[in-house]
Parts: structure tokens; sequence; C-alpha cells
């Protein structure tokens, strides 16, 4: 969920809390601009191994700070836009494949 902008959070922070019900904890936290792996492979919802797979493949740049590899906050929310555009994409087209052969009823 996110990012958003201070017109579009308001909106979006009510959904969320009503869609974790009145006995969710929720924490809120800055998200610094270059993002370690396990931080990225928070935002993507995916495990460390996959961001350094995409990191080693070359689908997510990323520098040496030290020792350790860093992602920019905007390839990563990029590339989760991405891939949910990808995902839904998919979807529709697997649905509309299922109404084509009368597999799918709609609503």
């Amino acid at each position: 969920m996110g990012p958003f902008d201070a017109a579009h959070a308001p909106a979006a922070l009510a959904r969320m809390l009503d869609d974790l019900g009145a006995d969710a904890a929720v924490t809120f936290t800055a998200v610094p601009p270059l993002l370690t792996v396990p931080q990225a492979a928070d935002v993507l919802g995916t495990s460390r191994a996959d961001v350094s797979r995409l990191v080693d493949d070359g689908v997510l740049p990323s520098d040496f700070h030290g020792l350790h590899r860093r992602v920019a906050r905007a390839d990563v929310v990029a590339l989760a836009r991405r891939r949910a555009a990808t995902r839904t994409q998919v979807l529709d087209n697997l649905a509309d494949l299922a109404r084509r052969d009368g597999l799918y009823d709609d609503f």
C-alpha cells in the first residue's frame, strides 16, 4: 500500500485501518531513500533471496555502501508497480479466457 502524497494519505489510511479492524496494531515509519535488501524485500512482499536475485540479474539497480548493497526506494517502488500491473493483466487475461470457455460466472 502506498506511497501516497499528503492529499491521498488520509483516505488510504482510513481504508487500511478499516480493513485491519479495531484490534490491529499499526506502526508508522519513514522509508529512507536507500534501502537494504531486507527492506526492499519488505516493500516488494518477497524474500531477501528474491531481491538479491533481482539485483544480481540487473532487474533492480544497486550500489555498494561498504560491504552492503543498497537499492533506491524509487526503483523498488517502480518495480512493485510494474509487478502489480503485470499481475493485474495476467489475472484479467485469465478471467477473459475462463469467460470465453464458459467457466466463469459474473457476479
